[in-house]
């Protein structure tokens, strides 16, 4: 599987409810930094990956935050997928 390819299937898990957790996030931004360092795809996840704390409330990410950048990068690199 491509790398690419790779990504979108961790955010459709995430969306999916599959795992929602620190360390899954955390395992998608360590992906995307090893694979995809110079990629746009890094670019758009940015700071949601680095923010994602569920229950730190603000400046931090919510999953409901997380769950609508998800959403987002599978919209816009899913080939048309919503």
């Amino acid at each position: 599987m491509k790398s690419e390819e790779e990504l979108l299937f961790m955010a459709r898990r995430f969306i999916a409810g599959d795992d929602r957790s620190m360390e899954f996030v955390t395992s998608i931004e360590k992906f995307t930094l090893e694979h995809l360092i110079d990629s746009e795809m890094l670019e758009f996840l940015t700071e949601g990956l680095s923010l994602y704390r569920p229950w730190a409330g603000s400046p931090y990410w919510t999953e409901e935050d997380m769950l609508q950048l998800m959403k987002d990068f599978v919209t816009e690199y899913g080939h048309g997928e919503s």
